[in-house]
């Protein structure tokens, strides 16, 4: 039996304190167990027998004093090695795991499961003397100084295997050891590493354990943040709370900045972009912390290899013949493995969509943001009761974009100009219509309370400057469901409701200084000040310009002109123009029309693996231009020249004529207003 007790401290070993990196969790239920030791028709039960084997049941206080003199010994020792009492770790971890509430015991009676665990077979009078062995005659405590050896050892192997997540119970102190490595499986902590990236922290500076638990409150409130049963079950009990803060704390500390997947892989965060100049669909592939240039990844159910190239200055891959986007992968979510990397994107019913400087596209975000414009995708199966949201909650502007002939997304609505300001109205609408709550027609989950926007000031050597009159606004935590928050400013407290929706601190901050800010228990500060610190224009400034001799600046030389230099000033207006249009024009103001070629795209574009699609391309209007009128089929597209907010107009006439009339006599300008005050408005 002794060979037995070795064999298991063997394979505890190389299970758990290999050298990596990251927490290390000894989590041991009985599907784990069996991972371990898959030829054995009960793991457990052979797990107590080795440990019985080195255990006098019997002796009482003492039945641990064998293992105890083996650690002792030990302890006088090199240390290279783990203390050799890995099995009676792993069988206190395994009674922790099966605790559950049944006809024998309520599911806080630790010492009856680990019993049962050591005694299997025993009748119940043998059970309860064991039982009250462990705790009332004291046995466990030996079991206690193996826990709090192991945990020294830990940290004294600097990282190498990982960092302890080895936690005491302030109050139940004896078994908090074994509780505090059941709580977090290994499902949970791979989706930790999600909820740390929306913590939004560095890696080795980790929030508080009472900021982590509230965040975790908020997070896992959404049904695609929900760990397992066990997990979810210690986070609503009074008692396991702080625990679980801590082991999570402990987990956060550990964190190296990656994301990682069901499988253990490091998570590339798939994208929906659409661009609607082109009419066109695809997916994106951010470039991970730490991701190579180059990586293959298979989709699942079709086995399609998708090949990712990265482009450096760029933010995502470029796809080699990448998966077609489809309603079933858009309402279903897929996957695509690679070797290190697995490229994911979750089930979507509604799916808001924010402009990519990089891609010049819209591109999926993880929920809705107050006060930014939105195009938003959403299930033909919601599109009605979504059309009451924005009718009710948004501002003036959004429309249906027609999918009539060529459907871009079979199965979605499309809306453009999606804006939400009053977070009281979105809220109300909701309350009425909580299907839309369910699949994500909310402002994106804040599980932690954080400053935005502002006008910061020296942000090279500080993130908490902000000009008078430019202070940030405050997100308090929220989740799907608005919640009662405090928060206190400059001691001034208000009772609000945290709704995703934020803040603006200016309207309560007057004058310089420091300001600080608690919500619901989590300090901020900020300071506001009149000017920056640093009185001289900001390095690089003054560098690009033209020599004596007429030609760019270069490092070292005099420059004689600082900016542009041009031989004569032009009138001439820079218009934008959308590609992909079957004609555009000028309108000018004395009615006549100039037919705009569009440009080809740079030829450099072609050198460069990646799909780059420009939407835009740029006209010089003289100052006679008015109108620049853009058709594709049966549909007109105005822009105004010339205002800083220009006004569009969308129609189906014929545009040439109609403006011609307008510039030729009073009847066919009054016409022309009037057709264009019963526009479809901004396209």
């Amino acid at each position: 039996m002794t060979a037995e007790y070795e064999e298991w401290q063997r394979l505890l070993s190389d299970a758990f304190l290999l050298p990596h990196d990251g927490p290390t969790v000894l989590f041991l239920d009985d599907s784990e167990i069996t991972r371990l030791l898959p030829g054995a028709e009960d793991a457990g039960r052979h797990l107590g027998e080795a440990v019985r084997s080195r255990v006098r049941i019997t002796e009482g206080r003492s039945m641990f004093s064998s293992i105890t003199a083996a650690y002792q010994q030990w302890q006088r020792g090199s240390q290279k090695e783990p203390p050799p009492v890995l099995p009676v770790i792993a069988i206190t971890v395994l009674a922790a795991t099966r605790m559950r509430s049944d006809s024998e015991a309520r599911s806080t009676n630790y010492y009856l499961r680990l019993a049962q665990a050591l005694l299997p077979d025993a009748t119940q009078q043998e059970t309860e003397t064991l039982r009250n062995d462990l705790r009332e005659g004291g046995a466990f405590l030996n079991a206690v100084e193996m826990w709090r050896g192991l945990h020294s050892w830990l940290d004294a192997q600097d990282g190498t295997v990982g960092v302890s997540t080895i936690r005491d119970h302030p109050h139940l102190q004896r078994i908090g050891y074994p509780l505090s490595q059941a709580l977090v499986r290994q499902s949970d902590r791979l989706a930790l590493t999600r909820f740390f990236q929306a913590l939004d922290f560095r890696p080795g500076s980790a929030p508080h354990a009472e900021v982590i638990l509230g965040a975790l409150d908020i997070w896992t409130a959404a049904l695609q943040n929900r760990l397992s049963d066990g997990f979810m079950r210690a986070l609503g009990d009074t008692d396991i709370r702080p625990l679980l803060a801590a082991v999570v704390e402990a987990h956060a500390r550990a964190w190296d900045g990656r994301v990682l997947t069901s499988d253990g892989k490091q998570r590339i965060a798939m994208r929906l972009s659409i661009d609607l100049d082109a009419w066109q669909a695809r997916w994106l592939f951010p470039v991970p912390l730490g991701g190579p240039e180059t990586l293959t990844v298979l989709a699942t159910d079709s086995g399609q290899e998708v090949q990712l190239t990265a482009t450096p200055g760029l933010a995502h891959y470029a796809a080699r013949e990448s998966l077609a986007v489809s309603p079933e992968l858009l309402l279903s979510g897929t996957r695509l493995r690679g070797r290190e990397f697995t490229a994911e994107f979750p089930p979507s019913a509604v799916i808001f969509l924010l402009p990519d400087p990089q891609t010049g596209t819209w591109s999926s975000v993880p929920g809705m943001l107050p006060f930014e414009e939105h195009l938003v995708a959403i299930s033909g199966a919601h599109t009605g009761e979504f059309q009451q949201v924005l009718r009710e909650a948004a501002t003036e502007g959004w429309r249906l974009i027609p999918q009539r002939g060529s459907v871009l997304l079979p199965g979605y609505a499309l809306f453009r100009n999606v804006r939400f300001t009053d977070g009281q109205a979105l809220e109300l609408i909701l309350s009425r219509l909580p299907g839309l709550r369910r699949i994500g027609v909310t402002p994106a989950a804040i599980p932690r309370a954080r400053l935005v926007r502002g006008l910061p000031l020296a942000t090279s050597i500080s993130a908490t400057h902000y000009l008078v009159g430019g202070e940030p606004d405050l997100l308090l935590p929220s989740g799907p469901d608005p919640r009662p928050a405090t928060v206190t400013l400059d001691g001034r407290r208000e009772h609000l409701q945290a709704n995703g929706f934020p803040l603006e601190l200016r309207r309560f901050v007057s004058g310089t200084g420091r300001h600080l800010v608690d919500a619901d228990g989590q300090a901020l500060a900020f300071t506001t000040l009149e000017e920056g610190p640093d009185p001289a224009q900001p390095s690089g400034t003054a560098t690009l310009g033209w020599t004596s001799g007429a030609r760019m600046s270069g490092s070292g030389q005099a420059l004689a002109v600082v900016g542009a230099l041009v031989t004569d000033t032009t009138d001439m207006i820079p218009v934008l123009a959308r590609r992909s249009r079957d004609e555009s024009w000028l309108l000018h103001h004395d009615g006549r029309t100039e037919r705009i070629t569009e440009p080809v795209p740079p030829s450099f574009l072609s050198s460069i693996d990646i799909d780059i699609h420009s939407p835009s391309f740029e006209i010089s209007a003289p100052a006679t231009a008015r109108w620049l009128a853009q058709r594709r089929g049966a549909r007109w597209h105005l822009t105004e020249i010339g205002p800083a907010d220009p006004s569009e107009h969308t129609l189906a006439i014929d545009i040439l004529d109609a403006w011609k009339r307008a510039c030729s006599d009073t009847n066919g300008a009054q016409l022309w207003k009037v057709q264009l005050s019963m526009s479809a408005g901004s396209a």
